[in-house]
């Protein structure tokens, strides 16, 4: 493909703003329309980037001969209904993360690119972030032996999103679906994607449910509707033995910290936000902190989707990888309702 590629923007809200302005980096790529229930919203997008084409109906944008793709924005009870949409219309999708509801839609979706021959990627934004590319090339390389344990702890003392974020029936799940997505699909992919055969997990809800740990992200808000969690903690535990844990929430009485963790056989890396690799040579301990190259994980992500669909090639976050992390979520989330162990049985 030498011309440019025309993406069209489905939803304007906070994260659909963060893409359309990370795309003014990328190149071989035009927003040449935006679409959002909101009119105002959409317009007001589309006058600060540029975009020619304003919708209020994702069926009229994939109606008119306007885009090549799409860059789905929007509530998560939506991304399903929408991808299969666009891929009927043979369009590309970018799909933000969680890719859907559950693992049963996301199997739905990822069939149906393929039977049209489609690219579906899932917008899993930590993969193209400077230090998850670094861990990840030398985890390739061996560097870390095998890796054989990931940790997540990412807790927000006072960070609950407003609106649907709140509402199960249009979110699936607080800090689990929303935060978690990007623990669980970060540190599978840096272990090599091992099959997960068995998770546990705990939730809670008792700030969110009182009012307490309000942030100020999100749009719109509903402040007697609450019906997610506000915390969780999980293990899984993959076939082979190894294994990865999270204690992730969105509110919780405690200091803000954000960092991953991975411990391998000849090294391990501690990452997001600060990066550290940790080895040893002899008996002597070495801890190094690299010096890394600053970029846009957005427009990163927006420029590999785009250089994807030119090349007709497999993004590096395809849809496919996306149903196994939902297939994890589901199973933590099962847990923490009936209190046992979940199973999981991938494909």
């Amino acid at each position: 493909m030498s011309k440019k590629v025309r993406l069209g923007m489905i939803g304007a809200g906070n994260i659909g703003r963060a893409h359309a302005e990370a795309c003014q980096e990328c190149t071989g790529l035009q927003v040449t329309a935006v679409c959002d229930v909101d009119a105002q919203r959409a317009k007001a997008l589309a006058r600060e980037y540029d975009i020619p084409h304003v919708f209020t109906g994702y069926k009229d944008l994939l109606a008119a001969d306007v885009v090549d793709a799409v860059s789905v924005c929007t509530p998560n009870n939506t991304h399903m209904p929408i991808t299969l949409a666009a891929i009927a219309s043979d369009k590309d999708v970018l799909c933000e993360k969680p890719i859907a509801m559950n693992a049963q839609q996301a199997r739905r979706m990822v069939a149906a690119a393929e039977k049209a021959g489609r690219i579906l990627m899932t917008a899993q934004s930590a993969r193209y972030t400077p230090a998850a590319r670094f861990i990840k090339k030398l985890a390739d390389r061996g560097k870390f032996g095998d890796i054989y344990y990931g940790k997540a702890l990412w807790l927000r003392r006072a960070g609950i999103p407003k609106g649907w974020f709140q509402d199960a029936k249009q979110s699936a799940g607080g800090p689990l679906i929303d935060l978690g997505v990007h623990a669980v699909d970060l540190m599978w992919w840096l272990m090599g994607r091992p099959k997960p055969v068995a998770a546990f997990g705990v939730t809670f809800d008792h700030l969110g449910r009182s009012g307490q740990g309000m942030g100020d992200w999100g749009v719109g808000w509903n402040p007697g509707k609450f019906t997610v969690e506000d915390m969780v903690g999980a293990l899984i535990r993959f076939e082979d033995g190894r294994a990865l844990s999270l204690d992730i929430s969105w509110a919780a009485h405690t200091a803000d910290v954000y960092w991953m963790r991975i411990f391998g056989t000849k090294g391990g890396a501690q990452f997001m936000p600060d990066t550290t690799v940790y080895h040893t040579d002899g008996k002597t301990k070495l801890d190094v902190v690299p010096q890394l190259e600053r970029w846009n994980q957005y427009a990163a992500e927006n420029q590999h989707f785009v250089d994807c669909v030119r090349r007709r090639e497999e993004p590096a976050s395809p849809g496919s990888q996306s149903v196994t992390v939902m297939e994890m979520l589901d199973a933590v989330a099962k847990a923490a309702r009936t209190g046992r162990m979940a199973l999981i049985r991938t494909g």
